[in-house]
């Protein structure tokens, strides 16, 4: 990866990561926008997930899904349309952060706001 180092992605309580393919579509999103991303959450364990109260079938449990933190409106345009053009089908705008997620068990070619 060019981007980042792969315990950007890791499970803070157990170090698990998001496979090799999900962390390298983001790392080339990254390259897209030309702008830093900054991951506030990557792989999660189950236990992990449940401690920062995810949903039960998060995309972070399977190493399919990073929230990647965002404040600036510019920015939320970069990283959308660099993750589009990256083929993430799943994007959720929260106020502070950007989802991005490529669960296939999930409805595709969805936005949504949280």
């Amino acid at each position: 990866m060019k981007y980042f180092k792969k315990s950007e992605f890791e499970c803070p309580c157990c170090g698990a990561l998001p496979s090799t393919w999900f962390m390298h579509t983001i790392d080339q999103a990254r390259g897209l926008a030309q702008i830093p991303f900054r991951i506030n959450s990557g792989m999660r364990c189950p236990e992990h997930n449940k401690k920062v109260g995810g949903v039960k079938d998060s995309a972070h449990t399977n190493g399919e899904a990073c929230d990647i933190q965002c404040k600036h409106p510019q920015y939320r345009f970069k990283i959308v349309n660099a993750a589009l053009n990256c083929g993430i089908t799943r994007i959720g705008i929260y106020g502070t952060f950007i989802h991005l997620d490529t669960d296939k068990t999930k409805p595709q070619e969805v936005i949504w706001y949280g």
